[in-house]
Formats: structure tokens, C-alpha cells, sequence
């Protein structure tokens, strides 16, 4: 479980949106239609080398996602939206293989988690969001959770509650709000920014250098590179009933291709290759990590 620990709370974030486009320069927001569903695919795959106590460990992790975002309103440049999970898979090979799947529960690890996650599929989460995709409003995760209290683990349990949450759900939202420049661009024009993502008590810092690199066919190209790291000195977190001090280096690249009259992603690709290293009860395990997460639109 405690590798499992690792892969949920290594998982990324993204999903960024821009829109709307004159005399050369571009209002980069979103721009959605009421009563449209915009569909969304989310991949990841994931290789760690950990050592642990002097012994060596490979694993790979393979993540799959799809999310309904369903515009069921707006006003004054505030977004109704009802978003739902379409789709939950997580493959973990050797050494410790586990697998989630909400397609074929019967083909999950554990039969109840599976059972669970395929009960989730649907269910909608109310939000409301502005054109800068600030959420201002989160409500329906208890409804998830509900189902999610039927696995009988309940240390995984514990980690989904955290996972699952109106917090981490706002936080998944403001993320992608966070590439926003705050202004008109035009290609060639680059902008840094800086966030903080909190991950299972884990502060990270994400620096961020983005420039828009081209236009066509009302698609615009943005490129990213930056890097990741957590406060100086790390930070200090509870794993499993115990203090442990976990510092974050690595670096982030990638590139997004936008739909300029909707601000939805078509295509992202993001890469981050990071060193993980934790500090428990006197003993250290340090994880060398490379990630690639693929959003498509369906």
C-alpha cells in the first residue's frame, strides 16, 4: 500500500483553456456554449525508480480518465457547469501490481474498489467557474464519497477521501486558470507563472515560463517549460500515522495545443522529470520519477 500511496500522490493536474482572438492578439479564457457537454481524456504513464532502504525498485504506473463537462448554465461571465467522471483506470505493474478499472471491476485488483469506482461514473459534481476559470462554487463530492465508503480497505479508503474532495476538485480547476497571462498575447509573447499545488500535504512549488508559439486554424500552440520543487528545507507531512519530511527538484516541459473559439484544450502533452526523496522514522527512500500526461477532447 505504500506504493500505492506513492502513485496517487504523484498525480498531476492539468487542464488549461484559452479563446477568442482579434488584430493579432488573443483573450486567452474560456469562451463555452449552454447546454454543450465538452469531453475530455486525460492519460498518464508513469515510470519510478525508488530506493528504498538499499533495495532497488522499478514500477510503472499507466493512469486513464475521462470527464463530461456539462454547461447547464451561465451568467454574467460565471459558468454552471455539471461535472461528472466517465472513466477510471489505474494499472501498477510489478513489483506490487494492482489494477483499477471501472470498465471491467471484475478485472480489478480488489473487487470492492473496482465495484466502487464504477459507481461513480456519471455522478455529477456542481460547479461554478468564471471565464478565468476561477471555481467559485464546488458541491457534490459527497455524493461520490458515499459510494467510494463502500471499499472495505480502509487505508485506501482514508486516501480516497482526500483525493476525492471540493478542495482538490477547486484546486484541479484553479490550476488551469493559473496559465491565464491576465491579458491580451500575441504569438511570441511569453509570461511566467508561479503556483502552489498541495498534494496529500505535500507543498509543491510549480514555476512556469509559457509562450504562445503559433496560430492556425483557430489553434493556437502554447509551449511550457519550468520546474518543480518544494519549499527550501521541504516540507513536512503525515504518511501513515507518521511524520515524514519530503522534498520535491525536478523539472516540467511540454506543449498545448487550444481551440480558440471554445478556450478547450485539443491536445496537451506535458512531461515532468522530478527526484522525490523522504525521510521516515530515521530511514530515507528517494524516487526518481518521469511522467507524461496526455489530455485529449473527444
Amino acid at each position: 500500500m505504500k506504493r500505492l500511496f506513492i502513485q496517487l500522490s504523484t498525480v498531476i493536474f492539468l487542464l488549461t483553456v484559452f479563446s477568442f482572438h482579434s488584430q493579432g492578439q488573443y483573450n486567452l479564457e474560456y469562451n463555452l456554449e449552454k447546454g454543450k457537454t465538452y469531453k475530455q481524456r486525460i492519460a498518464s504513464d508513469m515510470n519510478i525508480e525508488m530506493d528504498a532502504m538499499g533495495q532497488k525498485i522499478q514500477m510503472n504506473i499507466k493512469q486513464e480518465m475521462g470527464f463530461h463537462y456539462n454547461v447547464v448554465g451561465q451568467n454574467n461571465g460565471v459558468y454552471d457547469i455539471q461535472l461528472s467522471y466517465q472513466k477510471v483506470k489505474i494499472e501498477m505493474g510489478p513489483p506490487a501490481p494492482f489494477t483499477i478499472d471501472s470498465d471491467a471491476p471484475e478485472r480489478s485488483t480488489d473487487a470492492s474498489i473496482g465495484n466502487a469506482f464504477k459507481s461513480i461514473i456519471g455522478i455529477p459534481i456542481d460547479i461554478q467557474m468564471t471565464k478565468q476559470g476561477k471555481a467559485t462554487y464546488v458541491k457534490g463530492m459527497d455524493k461520490l464519497m458515499e459510494k467510494l465508503n463502500t471499499i472495505n480497505n480502509g487505508q485506501f479508503k482514508q486516501m480516497l477521501s482526500q483525493q476525492f474532495s471540493e478542495k482538490t476538485i477547486q484546486m484541479l480547476i484553479e490550476q488551469s486558470s493559473a496559465y491565464f497571462p491576465g491579458k491580451p498575447v500575441s504569438i511570441g509573447d511569453s509570461w511566467d507563472v508561479v503556483t502552489n499545488v498541495s498534494n496529500q500535504g505535500i507543498d509543491i512549488i510549480s514555476k512556469m515560463n509559457l509562450s504562445l508559439k503559433q496560430v492556425a486554424n483557430d489553434i493556437a500552440t502554447l509551449e511550457i517549460t519550468g520546474t518543480l520543487a518544494t519549499p527550501e528545507g521541504g516540507v513536512v507531512t503525515n504518511f501513515q500515522g507518521m511524520d515524514a519530511k519530503v522534498s520535491v527538484d525536478g523539472k516540467q516541459a511540454g506543449s498545448i495545443q487550444l481551440d480558440l473559439k471554445t478556450g478547450w484544450v485539443v491536445r496537451s502533452e506535458i512531461t515532468q522529470n522530478f527526484k522525490q526523496n523522504m525521510e521516515i522514522m530515521g530511514q530515507a527512500m528517494q524516487q526518481d520519477i518521469i511522467g507524461k500526461t496526455t489530455i485529449t477532447a473527444e
